[in-house]
């Protein structure tokens, strides 16, 4: 089976990681890693031993499809220039600096007939798989979202709805596959002069009440579902990648035999579901190449990235509305 010859471009934290991955996978031929950066580029050609460049103009002929790992603000130029010359895109998350760039891109992917797949990595963490299988039987009541982590200065393009919480609104349609309406948010501007923590209230289609909460200034990093179902509980990290069920259940048992008048009642019943472990970046990137080899649409398409930056605009349209300075911190 032919390779497909790919490209990384952007050799940042993010970007390391889909070249390790391409460079040891054996459906792609991991061509070149263009990144601004000497000492970047030093460092990965000393690891991987792979050809690097500074202009991505050096890679296009090169390869068949390309991750743009690149911060957002970027998205657009490079996405558009490699799809214009017909090669395949997997473009990290947020998809564009606006939804219009967005909706560009996509026409562009769709007249040049090449693959445009987003990277909301999420949805190839194993722990939303066994989640999809369990909520097929039954919907939700309430979701709890938290999605916290500690500041970090290299962020210095997106807000924390931009960086972190559009992960959430995509596995909220992914998950829920029904329309969803912003009911409320507010925002703090903290480390930054864009929204460092935003909380969301959300109702779907049939009623299910959501409430998103996500923050870069939190000294510990969390990624946390709760889902309130009529009889049981499910909580899932999907930081740790544990999912646990809680049941409601009226078992007593008598605790010593000689003692009859000794006894205790069970009155919850929690289940640990056993999660595979392998890495969703791995996932995704072989989504990626299988949706070109196959000509097939991938896990995440353009739609999608389109569909979730669509919603975080109206969260931070509405933040900042709700959004009012007091004593120098913007509340």
């Amino acid at each position: 089976m032919k390779q497909i010859a790919v490209g990384v471009i952007g050799a940042g934290n993010m970007g390391i990681h889909h070249v390790r991955n391409y460079h040891y996978s054996q459906s792609a031929d991991l061509i070149g890693v263009v990144d601004k950066d000497p000492s970047k580029l030093q460092e990965i050609k000393k690891n991987f031993n792979v050809p690097i460049y500074t202009s991505i103009e050096d890679i296009i002929p090169l390869v068949d499809a390309v991750s743009i790992v690149t911060p957002t603000s970027t998205h657009f130029a490079i996405a558009k220039r490699f799809l214009q010359q017909g090669k395949h895109v997997l473009l990290e998350k947020p998809m564009t600096s606006t939804l219009e760039e967005a909706e560009q891109l996509m026409k562009i992917a769709d007249e040049n007939g090449v693959i445009l797949s987003i990277g909301h990595i999420e949805r190839f963490n194993p722990v939303i798989n066994e989640l999809i299988n369990i909520l097929r039987h039954q919907k939700p009541l309430f979701i709890e979202i938290r999605r916290e982590s500690p500041y970090d200065a290299r962020i210095f393009d997106t807000d924390v709805v931009s960086d972190l919480m559009i992960h959430d609104i995509d596995l909220l349609f992914y998950l829920l596959n029904e329309d969803v309406v912003l009911k409320s948010a507010f925002g703090l501007n903290v480390h930054s002069t864009s929204f460092d923590l935003v909380n969301a209230q959300i109702v779907s289609e049939s009623g299910i009440l959501v409430n998103v909460n996500t923050s870069r200034i939190t000294e510990q990093k969390i990624r946390q579902w709760r889902f309130i179902l009529p009889d049981i509980l499910i909580e899932a990290n999907l930081f740790e990648r544990k999912l646990y069920i809680t049941r409601r259940t009226s078992v007593e048992m008598q605790v010593l035999n000689n003692s009859p008048d000794l006894r205790y009642k069970q009155e919850q019943l929690i289940e640990k579901v056993l999660v595979p472990n392998y890495e969703p970046l791995q996932l995704e990137l072989q989504d990626f190449i299988s949706s070109v080899r196959n000509r097939q649409n991938p896990k995440v398409s353009a739609l999608d990235g389109i569909r979730a930056l669509s919603f975080i605009n109206d969260i931070q349209e509405m933040a900042a509305k709700n959004t009012q300075s007091v004593g120098g911190i913007v509340l």
